[in-house]
């Protein structure tokens, strides 16, 4: 019988090669038909082979994304002992789960607002630099400790270039060369998530093209504020170009942008509010929008009727909040713990896996973009899921790597018989995780562990020289 191949993306595979001989570093149908042994490969019985759109046993997948408006390390600290750790915290039990923060690089705002209890305002926000300046801040050693812990994996504009004038900026394209610069001295993983911020004087934002949008400079070559050149290079694929949306479930989350620039990035979608109708004299009635910012609102983001309705649909969602932006001693009220806790028990329960905002893009481009092949080595009666590679309009097409495909899962009858390749190289099976009717490249190991620490912790110092150290 005839050689034959059969790529699929999220499709059902109509039959299973048989392979006599280990044909799996051949790539391509014209590979094989011109190969010696082609006469060895036949088609055998339909075996049913599919993509699962989530890591088993998950039926969504779900990020919240906070913007770092307002944050300072009391409130950071407190927030993700309780979300990310198992630690008894002044929230109540951690809960063990994978959320991640944004930070601003500096602090170019002038807005006179209180940021917290204590009477801090926003020119004591978190920053990677003192003001605009140079000088790493004393937060600077944890925050980058915090990005090292995956606690961090998302820059919030350029930084917080709010001005009371919003016609006004301080900005400039050299503080984004000395911030990356910084960072890449520092030799921290990429960052590949960018999100827009604040009022117009924020011109480093991109990304969003309608008539308000207009002060957006980041992605103009011809600008003094042109600066997704150099994210580029630092390592941002994905933006958030401040576009609201309350559309709750997407089947992704992830859409191409061309910038002004004629380069492309990876759009995201995030839930930010509901639509909302209002009377207006002379104008009727007009929409406008009930944005929930605040952390006072995760209650209702996180309302067990969406989340039930993400499950249902199979669905992505990622959603947009400011979790240090009350100024509070407690940063969370009954309401928003009540909801994080219930979001938890559905992780337990396998129905969303909360992932940080990095890992949920990264694996919604693979899972909609994975190509393969099904064969089957008749010498050992394996089936070989063979990853081909990924789909990429926006960054070219890839073979992929066995850490850009963590959760990737396969259905199929008998997975105790099966494998998992990537081009023709088997997965270790150290990598592969297997259910009664599953098999898949295993998600990310949880991390519990309590990373918080404060200019007084014994570590800080450490952390402190380390940083001035690689500065030189």
């Amino acid at each position: 019988m005839y050689a034959e191949e059969h790529e699929m993306n999220k499709k059902i595979v109509t039959g299973t090669l048989v392979v006599g001989l280990v044909v799996a570093s051949l790539v391509g149908t014209s590979q094989i038909k011109q190969h010696a042994f082609a006469s060895q490969v036949h088609l055998m019985p339909k075996q049913t082979v599919t993509e699962r759109k989530f890591p088993w046993p998950y039926h969504a997948m779900l990020a919240i994304e906070s913007d770092a408006d307002h944050t300072d390390l009391r409130k950071f600290n407190i927030i993700h002992e309780f979300l990310n750790t198992k630690s008894e915290t002044m929230l109540g039990q951690g809960l063990g789960l994978d959320i991640s923060d944004s930070f601003f690089l500096y602090n170019g705002s002038n807005e006179p607002r209180k940021i917290d209890y204590n009477g801090e305002t926003v020119k004591n926000e978190m920053t990677m630099f003192d003001g605009i300046s140079n000088i790493p801040s004393a937060d600077a050693p944890i925050l980058l400790y915090y990005i090292r812990h995956g606690w961090i994996d998302t820059f919030h504009s350029a930084g917080d270039f709010s001005r009371v004038n919003s016609s006004t900026t301080i900005f400039s394209r050299e503080l984004e060369i000395n911030a990356l610069n910084f960072l890449k001295k520092q030799n921290e993983v990429p960052i590949t998530v960018f999100t827009d911020h604040g009022n117009q004087s924020n011109v480093a934002n991109f990304g969003s093209y309608t008539a308000f949008d207009q002060y957006m400079e980041g992605d103009n070559p011809q600008s003094k504020y042109y600066i997704t050149d150099l994210l580029e290079q630092e390592g941002v694929r994905y933006v958030w170009s401040d576009h609201f949306g309350d559309q709750f479930s997407y089947p992704s989350m992830i859409y191409p942008i061309t910038l002004r620039d004629g380069s492309k990035m990876w759009g995201f979608y995030r839930f930010t509010g509901t639509r909302k109708v209002a009377y207006e004299p002379g104008l009727g009635q007009v929409a406008n929008w009930d944005t929930m910012w605040n952390p006072a609102d995760l209650g209702e983001q996180l309302d067990s009727s969406r989340l039930n309705a993400l499950v249902q649909s199979g669905g992505y969602t990622i959603i947009a909040t400011h979790l240090e932006g009350n100024a509070n001693l407690f940063p969370f009220n009954y309401s928003t713990i009540e909801a994080l806790v219930h979001l938890s028990h559905m992780q337990d329960h396998g129905l969303i896996l909360v992932a940080s905002t990095s890992r949920l893009l990264q694996y919604n481009l693979m899972q909609q973009g994975l190509r393969d092949q099904i064969l089957y080595h008749a010498s050992t009666g394996t089936t070989d899921i063979n990853i081909t590679q990924i789909i990429d309009p926006v960054n070219g097409d890839f073979i992929p790597t066995v850490s850009q495909l963590h959760g990737i899962t396969f259905t199929l009858k008998d997975p105790s018989d099966a494998m998992i390749s990537i081009h023709g190289v088997p997965i270790p099976d150290s990598d592969i995780v297997r259910s009664l009717h599953t098999i898949g490249i295993r998600w990310y190991t949880p991390d519990t562990t309590n990373w918080a620490i404060t200019t007084t912790s014994p570590i800080y110092a450490h952390l402190k020289q380390e940083m001035e150290t690689l500065m030189k």
